[in-house]
C-alpha cells in the first residue's frame, strides 16, 4: 500500500485500525484464548472501526478443521458460504456489498476474511478505500493465524506420529511415523541408530529415503553401516562422534542423540538426517527434536520389553516375537504341549563355596561366568532359560513356538547337554579358580551333572513378575535325574533317548549310551528308566 496514494484522514484511521487490531490480538496471545475467545475479542472493534454490517473469517481451527466465525448480519446469507470461492474483491451480495480477500503467508493461503456493508458500496473510490481497510486488518490476522495453524498441524503430527510409534512391533510404527513425517516435511534422508537392549556392544538400523525403507539391519544391510558398526562399534551413537555423518558421504546432515538419562553414557541410539544441500526450516528441526523426545521414550519401553523377554529367550527369538503384536497371547500364554527339559548342576558346588571360593562375592562371580554361557549354549540350540536354582540351570525345549516335533525337542536338549559338558570341562576348568581346586578336592578340573527328559509341559508367563517357566511331573522327575548324576555325567531319560533314535541324524546315531538303568526316587510313584550318555 503505497501511502502518498491516501489522504491524511485515511491514513492516520488506517494506522489507529492497525494499532488497535495489534493490541487486541496481543491481549488475546497473552490471556492465551483460543480462535473462538480471540474472534469474540475483536469482532465488535472491528464492526466499529470498519463502519460495517458483519465481519467473519474462515480459516481452520485448532483441530485443523475448517470453521468460520462471524459477528454481525450478512443480508440473511451464511458468511462461510460467502468466503467458500475465491471471488475476492467488493462485489454486491442481495441487498448489500460484500468486501474480502484471502489470507495468506508467503504465498500460502491459510483462509479468508470479508466485512458486509448495507446499501451499495462499489463504487470505485468507495471500494478501494475498503480494500485497504479490509487488507490493513488481514495483515495483522494472517501471522497469528498461521502460527497457531502450525502450531495445530505439529501436534496434530506428533499425535500421529505417537501413535505409531506406540505399536507392539517397533519396526512397523517407526516405518509408519517416518513416513507421515515425510509427507509434511521433506526429509530425503533419515536413519535411527539405536542399541540393543541385550547385547550392549550390539546396534540396530534403519534407513530411509524419502520416507521409504530402504536399509536396516535385518533385512537389506547397508554396506558403508555395517561397516562403520563392526569398526567402531556402539561409539558411534555418541554425541560428539561424527562417523555416522562421514559414512554418508558429503551430505549436509544433521544428528540428534537420543538418551534415556543425563549424559551420553545413558545414549539409547541416534537421529541423523540429510537433506542435500537445502538444509532444514525452522519447522522441520522443531519437528525432529519433538521426534527425538518420543522416541527416546518408544526406545525406554521397548528396551524395557526386550529385556524382560531376554531372561529367558535368544535374541533371535525376541525379534520373533516382536514381530507379532499379539505375540503374548498367541505364543507365552499357558499351553500344554511336550517339551524338552534339561537340568545342569555344578559338580560338588557346596564343596567349592566352602573350601575354595569362599567369599559370596567370588561364589557369585564363579556363577556367572559358569551359567551366561550354560544359558546361551541353551539358547543357541532353540531353548528357552526357565530358571536357576542356585547354581542349578534348568532349560525347556520347545517354547514358544512349538514348531518343532517333540524328537526334534528332545534332541536339541541333548545336543545342549553334550554342549554344556564340554565348556564347563574344557573351558571352566582353567578358571582361575579351579586349579585350587583341582589340588583340594582331587579331580581333573570342573564337572556338571545333567539330567535330560522329555515330557508334557504346562508352560507360560507365570506369577506376578510374569516368568516364563513350566510344571509338569516330568520336571520334578527331571530334577530327580539330574541330582543322580555323577562327576560329569548326563542322564537321559528312556522316553527322551527313545524319541531322539527316531530321528535320521549320523551324529544322534554316533552317540553311545551306557545300559539302562532303574532307580527308585523318593515322592515319585514309578522308578526312574534312563541311560547314561557315555563320552
Amino acid at each position: 500500500m503505497d501511502s502518498t496514494e491516501l489522504g491524511l484522514e485515511e491514513l492516520k484511521h488506517l494506522r489507529h485500525v492497525n494499532r488497535t487490531v495489534d493490541d487486541l490480538l496481543e491481549e488475546a496471545l497473552k490471556s492465551r484464548e483460543n480462535l473462538e475467545q480471540t474472534f469474540t475479542r475483536i469482532f465488535p472493534e472491528l464492526l466499529v472501526l470498519a463502519g460495517a454490517a458483519g465481519v467473519a473469517v474462515t480459516s481452520l481451527d485448532e483441530e485443523l478443521q475448517v470453521q468460520t466465525w462471524s459477528k454481525g448480519d450478512f443480508g440473511g446469507t451464511f458468511p462461510g458460504t460467502l468466503l467458500a470461492g475465491s471471488r475476492w474483491g467488493v462485489r454486491r451480495v442481495g441487498p448489500g456489498t460484500l468486501v474480502s480477500q484471502a489470507l495468506d503467508v508467503v504465498g500460502t493461503k491459510i483462509g479468508a476474511i470479508g466485512l458486509f456493508y448495507e446499501g451499495d458500496r462499489t463504487q470505485v473510490d468507495d471500494a478501494a478505500r475498503l480494500s485497504r481497510l479490509l487488507d490493513t486488518i488481514a495483515e495483522q490476522l494472517d501471522t497469528v493465524l498461521a502460527s497457531i495453524q502450525t502450531a495445530s498441524e505439529k501436534h496434530q503430527l506428533l499425535v500421529t506420529i505417537n501413535h505409531f510409534l506406540s505399536n507392539r512391533v517397533f519396526e512397523v510404527g517407526m516405518d509408519q511415523a517416518v513416513r507421515a513425517l515425510c509427507e509434511k516435511v521433506r526429509l530425503p534422508g533419515f536413519m535411527l541408530v539405536f542399541r540393543d537392549a541385550v547385547e550392549s556392544a550390539a546396534l540396530h538400523y534403519r534407513t530411509y529415503q524419502d520416507g521409504q525403507l530402504q536399509f536396516s539391519s535385518n533385512g537389506m544391510k547397508d554396506p558403508r553401516m555395517e561397516a562403520v558398526i563392526k569398526q567402531h562399534g556402539p561409539s558411534v551413537i555418541g554425541a560428539q562422534d561424527k562417523k555416522l555423518r562421514e559414512a554418508l558421504g558429503s551430505q549436509r546432515a544433521v544428528e540428534a542423540v537420543l538418551i534415556s538419562g543425563v549424559g551420553e553414557a545413558h545414549a539409547l541410539g541416534k537421529i541423523l538426517v540429510w537433506s542435500g544441500q537445502g538444509g532444514f526450516s525452522a519447522y522441520t528441526m522443531d519437528l525432529l527434536r519433538l521426534l527425538a523426545s518420543t522416541l527416546s521414550q518408544r526406545l525406554i519401553d521397548y528396551n524395557r520389553e526386550r529385556i524382560h523377554l531376554s531372561q529367558f529367550f535368544s535374541g533371535r527369538v525376541i525379534d520373533e516375537l516382536l514381530k507379532d503384536p499379539d505375540y503374548e497371547r498367541r505364543y507365552l500364554t499357558a499351553r500344554a504341549e511336550e517339551v524338552g527339559i534339561l537340568f545342569a548342576d555344578i559338580n560338588g558346588f557346596t564343596k567349592i563355596c566352602e573350601q575354595v571360593l569362599e567369599r559370596p562375592e567370588r561364589i557369585g562371580k564363579f556363577v556367572d561366568d559358569w551359567s551366561e554361557e550354560a544359558v546361551r549354549l541353551i539358547h543357541r540350540h532353540g531353548g528357552v532359560f526357565d530358571k536357576m536354582v542356585g547354581d542349578c540351570v534348568i532349560g525347556l525345549f520347545g517354547p514358544p513356538f512349538f514348531t518343532s516335533s517333540g524328537a526334534e525337542r528332545a534332541r536339541d536338549a541333548v545336543r545342549a547337554a553334550i554342549e554344556i559338558q564340554r565348556f564347563t570341562r574344557e573351558k571352566m576348568s582353567t578358571h582361575p579358580e579351579i586349579s585350587r581346586l583341582s589340588e583340594i578336592l582331587k579331580l581333573p578340573g570342573l564337572g556338571v551333572a545333567v539330567g535330560v527328559n522329555l515330557a508334557p509341559t504346562f508352560c507360560g508367563l507365570f506369577g506376578p513378575n510374569r516368568q516364563y517357566t513350566g510344571f509338569s511331573t516330568g520336571m520334578n522327575q527331571t530334577a530327580r535325574l539330574q541330582s543322580l548324576g555323577g562327576f560329569r555325567e548326563t542322564l537321559v531319560m528312556e522316553c527322551a533317548k527313545q524319541s531322539v533314535d527316531t530321528l535320521d541324524d549320523a551324529d544322534l546315531k554316533a552317540l553311545r549310551y551306557g545300559p539302562a538303568q532303574e532307580t527308585a526316587v523318593k515322592n515319585v510313584a514309578a522308578p526312574l528308566r534312563y541311560f547314561k550318555l557315555l563320552d
